[in-house]
């Protein structure tokens, strides 16, 4: 009897286990940052340290609306918006066609991979969630994805040359520190 007591407990605890495994990625302990937080940081100040200044304004809207209603969304449904916009910043930053000569390859290598994990990460934290998107996540999402379509088409008119991409990098720095700022909310 007591070892199906033992075995049934460690069956439960497995499972519990594996079902928040991956939200530890953002709890925090008292006075620390969550590992998200830490990645959060380290993509920003990479990002900030490949840039340079450029004469010109980009034509590029930033979605201000979208973040003003992630303010209002359940702290899953942040999450789910968070992974969302991160993916499609990997996404835009994988055709790996720089051309800027100020840009660091080992930097934006290290910046790749931190955004990677973040990605996979979060992406676990909110697969175990298994919460049914409202149709205002969704919409949301929708139109970030417009957004980063038009951050794609505008590299592409630029012809991935260093300024389109130092264009789309202060963008992609705007985001992450607005999801910085979301994740601080929580």
């Amino acid at each position: 009897m007591g070892s199906i007591s033992f075995w049934m407990c460690l069956v439960m605890t497995i499972c519990t286990w594996n079902k928040t495994i991956g939200c530890t990625w953002m709890r925090t302990l008292p006075r620390s940052p969550s590992m998200f937080q830490v990645f959060s940081n380290n993509t920003i100040t990479m990002l900030q340290k490949m840039g340079h200044e450029v004469s010109r304004d980009p034509q590029i809207t930033f979605p201000d609306k979208q973040y003003r209603q992630v303010n209002n969304f359940k702290a899953e449904e942040q999450m789910a918006f968070i992974s969302h916009t991160l993916n499609a910043i990997k996404k835009l930053y994988s055709s790996g066609k720089y051309e800027s000569p100020a840009w660091d390859q080992k930097g934006v290598d290290k910046f790749m991979n931190d955004l990677y994990r973040q990605t996979s990460e979060l992406d676990q934290c909110v697969k175990s969630m298994k919460t049914r998107l409202s149709k205002s996540v969704k919409r949301v999402n929708k139109k970030m994805s417009l957004h980063f379509k038009f951050l794609k088409n505008y590299l592409k008119r630029e012809e991935y040359s260093a300024s389109g991409w130092e264009d789309i990098r202060t963008v992609v720095l705007a985001h992450l520190q607005r999801l910085d700022t979301t994740l601080s909310s929580q």
